[in-house]
């Protein structure tokens, strides 16, 4: 953790949330969770370790827990209409932020975001209030509660979308675990996911995290188990014999198609999903490995000709003996016999 602090600051600001049980490293560039260790725990987020590099050349991708606007394609794609040349608009990430209030219980980020609509030919402007609370923690276990409210212009609407990017485990592949409904069909985003790395079970989806083959999987809010919570787990080994799960939760989901804005690379026809995880490769970071949790949020409402957001969710985060991990996705994701790669 100390590490991680002087790196933040020889670039930026940090702030540390804190209590007998945990520590918490956050980053005003990005306004980012870069850190979270349980007592004696590594990080359980993945940070770039190249980040110093990372850092100096402004790049986006410096890991953690980040805020980000969609549908990606409309602002991440300088050819939108073919999905062709990606890149992050700086705008976004890191955009300009500031850390205003900050203690071991909380920390309040302000700052300004702005991008352009590449397929509507617009320009996004707007104002973000974001709030990091430590919730609760005991051993082994902590809780979080994220709170971003939105204010803009812009012509259409946007979903909030949070990201956090999880390590690939030294001792295997992870897994990327969704609660469903019985018959769910989960959604190939990029290109058809194989067998070998996506299980659909009666009660939830597997999705194998090893770094080593891109691919995005999508669930649709129809989907889901329940309708009005969406969740997202990634369960690790992460030494002999100690487990870890991080989970994102939230209330503040898109409720069905019309409220998801985010479509398919592959087929932009294809249903459009609430809850998301990506699968890093070779083929688009040679030298780095990662997968990502995610959660579409509640769109935008225009309210007197701006655009207006507020939503809130959780990062749970769990280590300990795998039965101990185990009950922590019984308990949170009501999932008995989770499968696992």
């Amino acid at each position: 953790m100390e590490e991680l602090t002087e790196v933040i600051n020889r670039y930026s600001k940090s702030a540390v949330l804190y209590d007998e049980n945990c520590r918490v490293v956050l980053c005003e560039r990005g306004a980012r969770v870069l850190g979270v260790f349980l007592n004696a725990s590594p990080n359980l987020l993945w940070v770039n370790p190249m980040l110093e590099d990372a850092f100096s050349k402004n790049d986006w991708n410096v890991g953690g827990l980040r805020l980000w606007i969609s549908p990606e394609r409309n602002f991440f794609y300088r050819k939108p209409e073919s999905f062709e040349e990606w890149f992050c608009p700086e705008g976004i990430d890191p955009g300009e932020y500031r850390i205003i209030e900050a203690d071991s219980g909380r920390a309040i980020f302000e700052g300004r975001i702005h991008a352009d609509d590449n397929l509507l030919g617009a320009r996004l402007e707007a104002q973000i209030r974001r709030e990091i609370r430590l919730l609760e923690s005991r051993k082994g276990f902590m809780r979080l509660r994220i709170i971003d409210a939105l204010v803009g212009e812009y012509p259409a609407r946007v979903n909030p979308w949070a990201l956090a990017q999880v390590p690939v485990s030294e001792m295997g592949a992870g897994t990327a675990l969704v609660p469903v409904r019985r018959g769910a069909e989960p959604i190939h985003y990029f290109i058809e996911i194989p067998r070998d790395r996506l299980r659909v079970s009666s009660d939830h989806i597997s999705f194998k995290i090893d770094g080593q083959y891109v691919s995005k999987l999508g669930v649709k809010p129809e989907d889901l188990r329940d309708p009005e919570l969406g969740t997202i787990a990634y369960v690790s080994r992460i030494g002999k014999r100690m487990w870890s799960v991080l989970i994102l939760r939230s209330h503040d989901i898109p409720l069905s198609q019309e409220d998801c804005l985010d479509v398919p690379k592959r087929d932009p026809n294809l249903p459009r999903a609430a809850i998301q995880s990506y699968n890093s490769g070779p083929e688009a970071f040679p030298d780095i490995r990662f997968g990502e949790i995610e959660l579409q949020l509640a769109p935008t409402m225009n309210i007197s000709g701006r655009i207006v957001a507020k939503v809130e969710y959780d990062l749970v985060a769990i280590i300990g003996g795998k039965s101990a991990v185990l009950a922590g996705i019984r308990k949170f994701l009501k999932t008995p016999k989770p499968r696992l790669y």
